[in-house]
């Protein structure tokens, strides 16, 4: 006989245990990471590296996040913004992602972080540097942990100054990423008492013959070009700058990008004798680099150059979130973003640490020599460091 008490606690027990078993049910599913990156096209060998980067952040934590099992969903955004926003909203809408990284080309992050905000789902760009993304378009859905445009090239363009260089001209593609480098360098030498002689601008995934641009720069006068180019354009470039006969009249510097480490190869002894602006230096003494570089070794059986490093550190600041919150992704995203905005750790790169806008800060950056190592083969050498500049203002929103 079961007793009318018995009855109502069983009932209650059963109404408790129906009630919590959605929330345990849940924390058994993997929580899901959309990254979306440009996995075809000129950018496809930095990519590899950046998802490289991200996979040894998420094996740091046992690919979980506070004893909860952490899956990626990979999309290519195929370099072009439409087809990027319908990734984000497949990633969003079917594999039902709870929070997305990724972003590389600064066009198509501006697109991303505007669609973020309106399906009020948490992006954290990986290597997009447009001013605005933290600036004017800021939104309390959209982080990112690389850098701004200003904080990186402003520095590197007062530092030439400093160093004494009178004139230099300027060449990039044209769209948003390169018209915000060049304009935040062009800024931070002409603040330090430099003249840009001369900005030019060439067709972004156009360009294949650069002697008109190069023939520019060679009349201006100038006595370094200091250029912005990644990927297949970069190694282009490079190549040309030489067969130009500049290398000596008009040296070729920029930014470690135009110097990849996945470019090397194909550049042959150009490399050697160039010199560049980097955010990350493998070769770094710090205990949290040698950890990095150790366990990319031992994933990849290489070095990891900076856009490995820019991975790592969007994976890992999305794990340590993901940590602070207790594996538990809260429904309202802008919860997420107030996590981001407290996480602080040593990165391969340095300091990593985040304003009010979630931008990361870049602490400092580094002009790198390229030289021949013992082994024969190419390295980095250490020839200075500076701290970088801070991101311009513009956001209007409190957080």
């Amino acid at each position: 006989m079961v007793y009318p008490t018995a009855r109502v606690a069983s009932a209650a027990c059963i109404a408790f245990l129906m009630a919590f078993a959605p929330s345990v049910a849940d924390e058994m599913q993997p929580l899901k990471i959309g990254l979306i990156l440009p996995y075809k096209g000129v950018w496809a060998a930095p990519t590899e590296n950046i998802d490289r980067g991200f996979q040894v952040a998420l094996a740091e934590f046992g690919n979980k996040a506070s004893g909860r099992p952490v899956s990626i969903i990979r999309a290519d955004d195929e370099m072009t913004p439409n087809v990027a926003v319908q990734k984000f909203n497949k990633l969003v809408q079917f594999d039902k992602v709870d929070v997305i990284g990724g972003g590389v080309s600064s066009s198509i992050a501006i697109a991303l972080s505007e669609l973020a905000d309106r399906a009020k789902k948490p992006i954290v760009m990986t290597n997009a540097h447009a001013d605005e993304i933290t600036g004017k378009l800021c939104s309390p859905y959209v982080a990112r942990t690389s850098f701004s445009a200003n904080a990186f090239q402003y520095g590197a363009g007062q530092y030439w100054a400093r160093k004494g260089v009178k004139k230099i001209v300027t060449m990039t593609s044209d769209y948003s990423a390169g018209r915000a480098f060049m304009d935040a360098f062009k800024r931070g030498f002409e603040d330090g008492g430099g003249q840009v002689v001369q900005q030019i601008w060439t067709p972004f995934q156009k360009t294949r013959d650069w002697s008109a641009a190069l023939g520019q720069a060679g009349s201006s006068g100038a006595e370094l070009i200091y250029a912005f180019y990644s990927g297949s354009e970069a190694v282009q470039v490079v190549k040309q700058h030489a067969d130009f006969g500049l290398r000596d009249k008009m040296p070729l510097t920029g930014d470690q990008w135009l110097y990849d480490q996945v470019s090397w190869p194909a550049l042959g002894d150009i490399v050697y004798g160039s010199k560049f602006v980097a955010s990350y230096l493998p070769s770094a003494a710090s205990d949290a680099n040698q950890k990095f570089v150790a366990a990319y070794r031992r994933m990849f059986n290489e070095e990891p150059d900076v856009n490995a490093a820019l991975g790592y550190d969007n994976g890992k600041t999305i794990m340590l979130t993901l940590e602070k919150l207790g594996g538990r992704m809260p429904e309202d995203g802008t919860q997420f973003m107030a996590a981001l905005r407290s996480v602080n750790f040593e990165a391969p790169r340095g300091k990593m640490r985040f304003t009010a806008q979630n931008s990361a800060h870049l602490e400092k950056e580094y002009l790198v020599e390229m030289v021949k190592g013992p082994d024969g083969r190419p390295e980095r050498k250490l020839v200075d460091e500076f701290p970088g500049a801070e991101d311009l203002p513009g956001c209007m929103k409190s957080f």
